[in-house]
């Protein structure tokens, strides 16, 4: 008896490891949402409507385009975990190489396109649109470091530059906003934000090198992958803002973005579940198990959040804005809640989806966005919702979607890992 409970400590070190590592790089994510919340909510209240709606957009353009900064993450974190040695050294340079070289063409074709955005989003200001460019280079440059670090392990060295993308924009963002509370500054505050994680990250990294050419070219190319069903999801998590902007008047279009103020809360609080499982469901693409125990932990989060809003709506609204400008939107918090927890738990079938090498998932949520923006533009660009009630539409849509997606992927994964032969 005594011998056959000896050994059972021994496994709970790295356990204990483990947990102790997952908790600081949750800690650190909780920094870094709640600093980026901070900032929106600065801007809610210091920006007038019409420019609060315009910032909104901008950065639902920034999350559109940081798919690229993700895929190079997963990509870079799933190579790495299976690589030692002096290939996982060359491997690594060769992720950063990838994110230069990512960051710099992201950066011109961000700069060839700001006639498009400034006539899409209706936004006068070149300055703020120009902004964009090097905000999402550094964005995108963060990505490769992150991935790198995340899978070499370096779990103090993560937490560090999550918590000063942040702090970053935070600080120098809303500062910029508190010198001067305009569009313009507040896109130069974000642009000087994003270059803090990137900085922190190259001198983490400083001295890689032995990348070949070749190595290059298939980091690349397997983060296309990735990226494009990245990119299908935060296309679909961001068009309901581009919808509101152009389907909806200037004062209703500000308060649906005050709405994705708790809709964005509820998308991004969970992530640290995503981070924890990522790395076992790439292992395990099978474990069915553990993918369900995850929706159900986002699930049950985002339920919690929709109980808030529905008890609390004043609160709500006085964080998100202040009753003297949003009052009327207190009575619909909990449907943005609902949204963004419905958000919450496709942006984990989606990463389970990567994780299992669907192919298949970036079509179906491609899919999804066109439906959901014919219907937009059905009920809403026609008349038949208008005003506040325009507002709950098109919360209410964007959610049915979401589970109707969530639905729909993760019956495909478990058929997929049904249908695969056993070994």
């Amino acid at each position: 008896m005594t011998s056959g409970t000896t050994p059972a400590p021994q496994p709970q070190a790295p356990r204990q490891s483990f947990l102790r590592s997952a908790t600081v790089v949750a800690v650190a994510m909780a920094i870094m949402n709640v600093a980026a919340y901070g900032f929106t909510l600065i801007g809610s209240r210091l920006l007038l409507q019409e420019q609060f709606g315009a910032i909104t957009a901008l950065l639902g353009l920034l999350l559109i385009g940081n798919v690229a900064s993700l895929g190079l993450q997963a990509t870079a974190a799933r190579q790495l975990a299976t690589h030692t040695g002096d290939d996982a050294k060359s491997l690594a340079d060769a992720m950063l190489r990838a994110g230069r070289r990512s960051a710099l063409g992201l950066t011109v074709l961000c700069l060839l396109l700001t006639p498009v955005f400034m006539w899409l989003l209706h936004i006068d200001s070149v300055v703020a649109i120009l902004l964009l460019a090097p905000t999402l280079g550094g964005l995108t440059l963060m990505g490769s470091q992150l991935g790198v670090l995340q899978g070499s392990h370096r779990w103090t060295e993560l937490a560090a530059v999550y918590t000063s993308a942040g702090l970053g924009r935070l600080v120098l963002g809303g500062g910029a906003l508190l010198v001067h509370p305009s569009l313009d500054w507040a896109m130069a505050g974000l642009a000087l934000g994003a270059a803090v994680p990137a900085t922190l990250g190259q001198f983490f990294l400083r001295g890689s090198r032995g990348a070949s050419g070749r190595q290059i070219r298939e980091v690349l190319r397997e983060t296309v992958h990735g990226t494009h069903t990245l990119l299908a999801f935060f296309a679909l998590a961001n068009a309901d803002v581009l919808f509101a902007r152009a389907l909806l008047d200037e004062k209703d279009s500000g308060y649906y973005a005050a709405g994705l103020i708790v809709a964005k809360a509820c998308l991004f609080l969970p992530q640290f579940v995503i981070v924890l499982v990522f790395p076992s469901l790439a292992n395990s693409p099978g474990d069915t198990v553990r993918l369900r125990r995850a929706i159900f932990a986002v699930a049950g989060l985002g339920a919690c959040a929709v109980v808030g809003t529905l008890i609390l709506p004043g609160i709500v609204v006085e964080v998100i804005g202040g009753k003297e400008k949003y009052a009327a939107l207190g009575p619909y918090t909990w449907l943005f809640a609902i949204a963004g927890s419905a958000y919450a738990v496709l942006q984990l079938v989606v990463y389970a989806a990567i994780a299992q090498q669907e192919k298949r998932a970036a079509l179906g949520i491609w899919l999804g966005l066109v439906v959901l923006a014919v219907a937009a533009g059905i009920v809403l660009g026609t008349g038949t919702a208008t005003g506040l009630g325009g507002v709950q539409v098109l919360a209410a849509m964007t959610s049915t979607c979401a589970v109707l997606l969530s639905a729909g992927l993760a019956a495909g994964l478990h058929r997929q890992t049904a249908d695969s032969p056993q070994t």
